[in-house]
């Protein structure tokens, strides 16, 4: 499973990918963690050199990632709800995988979508993000297999008091996966 981080904040959703890699880990499933805004990734440009020949032009940190996310059946996006959107680190890294779009390798990749809000969903709603990562998702060709939104997470380790949630999020993953 390879879980692509949104937030390069050591906040809430590095700590929930983390808490997820380590119950992954503990039953034997590998799993591996990036963040887009901690790497070397340039912003698209739209030349669609990438539609002719599969390869962006581009020479930076998106190489690996896609290589890593050809060899994965199970892609997690994991994003803090920013304006009610998806951050925008994870929306350039969405916008670089253009060459596995245009040659239809996400095509029946399992995606993950989860969203994490500061407020309360009725004040401040993740439903937008999420609702984006699935779009991309339907757009490439993905299944999504699993939607999950965590609410009440204004400070950096709120997820983490969430134990129960997160517990019962892992055994759903389980049971989509295994």
């Amino acid at each position: 499973m390879l879980i692509i981080v949104g937030s390069r904040r050591e906040g809430n959703c590095h700590n929930l990918a983390k808490k997820l890699k380590e119950k992954f880990n503990t039953e034997r499933i590998n799993c591996e963690i990036i963040t887009p805004g901690n790497q070397k990734i340039h912003i698209c440009t739209g030349c669609m050199d990438c539609d002719k020949n599969g390869v962006c032009d581009f020479k930076d940190d998106m190489k690996e990632n896609i290589a890593q996310i050809k060899n994965e059946e199970i892609i997690m996006f994991i994003t803090p709800t920013r304006w009610n959107l998806l951050s925008g680190d994870l929306k350039i890294f969405m916008d670089r995988l253009n060459p596995l779009y245009s040659r239809q390798e996400l095509k029946g990749k399992k995606m993950i979508a989860v969203s994490v809000g500061a407020k309360p969903k009725e004040l401040y709603s993740t439903e937008a993000s999420t609702t984006s990562l699935i779009s991309f998702a339907e757009s490439a060709g993905m299944d999504v297999i699993l939607k999950r939104d965590f609410n009440n997470c204004l400070n950096s380790t709120d997820i983490l008091n969430k134990e129960e949630e997160i517990n019962t999020f892992f055994e759903e993953i389980k049971q989509k996966t295994v």
